[in-house]
């Protein structure tokens, strides 16, 4: 686990006496908040492990990166270091803006694209490092260094990518402003939703209809029910499962969301009808990447989800 930066707040009293003035003590405060200031800078060269455990050197502050996936590629934006971003994945497409910026593939990217756009630093992550291997091993003899970033699989995870990926673009600061204002916003949804567990409804969660995959327990979706104080229907699954729609009829959920607009569908299968969600009139669609992608995003789609389920206590 990456260590969390922390914002101290520093107080400093100055004593001034009537006619007359400490020159010490003023060089004192201005020494340390000074100091202050500077916990906030990256020095450079810096030298961090990645994911995979590999020592990136990154010579000097990043002026152009390359990102290969849309959850980095947020995280730059909220970083306010998107001036930087040269280069990006096809799948990214939030904010709109970067649509703009240059495209360098998708899972097979276009290594010689990138030496062209010769970044400073690749922002890469784990979740397809296996197959790009190579395509790393080009880049990194190229001299263009590569940084892996976890695979984030929890919320906290989630603040540890953001404050390494602001220690690695010298946007400290911010990055721990992003984390904070996540924090807040689960929390104030927390106190929203707060309830007994027997007031607690269950919720369904599909990813697919053919064949049919639900969220179980370990994925962000759950932590993110959790948050809201709704619960899992599929909690005695592990992950992304594959499940039947005979065995699904079984969960009889109070909830069921979609994340590929499938709710249509999920409604007009035999005998589902029985089930309470449909029989409630309690299907529902929800963007995919807001509670998929593992970046700053996830508040919000932890708000939509609690909507969806507890609209009463929106309204």
């Amino acid at each position: 686990m990456k260590a969390r930066f922390q914002i101290g707040a520093i107080f400093l009293g100055v004593t001034l006496v009537a006619g007359c003035t400490n020159q010490v003590e003023e060089d004192q405060v201005d020494n340390t908040t000074e100091e202050s200031e500077d916990t906030f800078e990256t020095s450079y060269p810096l030298e961090r492990s990645d994911a995979l455990g590999r020592d990136v050197i990154i010579e000097e502050e990043p002026k152009s990166i390359v990102s290969l996936i849309p959850s980095n590629t947020e995280i730059i934006y909220a970083l306010d270091a998107d001036e930087g971003l040269v280069g990006r994945s096809e799948f990214d497409d939030y904010p709109t803006e970067v649509l703009d910026v240059e495209s360098i593939g998708g899972m097979e990217f276009d290594v010689e694209k990138i030496i062209e756009l010769e970044p400073d630093l690749i922002l890469a992550h784990q979740s397809g490092a296996a197959q790009a291997e190579h395509a790393f091993e080009q880049l990194d003899q190229a001299g263009y260094p590569v940084f892996i970033v976890e695979d984030a699989q929890t919320i906290e995870a989630v603040y540890e990518t953001i404050e390494e990926i602001g220690e690695l673009l010298n946007k400290q600061a911010i990055a721990q402003e992003v984390v904070e204002e996540m924090a807040n916003q689960f929390q104030e949804l927390a106190e929203i939703t707060q309830k007994e567990q027997d007031d607690q409804r269950t919720v369904w969660i599909e990813i697919s209809a053919q064949p049919i995959f639900v969220a179980g327990t370990q994925t962000f979706l759950d932590e993110l029910l959790s948050v809201g104080y709704a619960q899992n229907a599929a909690d005695d699954q592990e992950g992304w499962v594959e499940l039947s729609e005979e065995i699904g009829i079984t969960y009889d959920p109070d909830v069921i969301i979609s994340t590929y607009d499938g709710s249509e569908l999920i409604k007009d299968r035999p005998a589902w009808d029985r089930v309470k969600a449909v029989e409630e009139d309690r299907v529902f669609d929800i963007d995919a990447n807001l509670v998929s992608r593992p970046g700053p995003r996830l508040a919000e789609g932890a708000w939509q989800l609690a909507e969806l389920v507890y609209p009463e206590d929106f309204e």
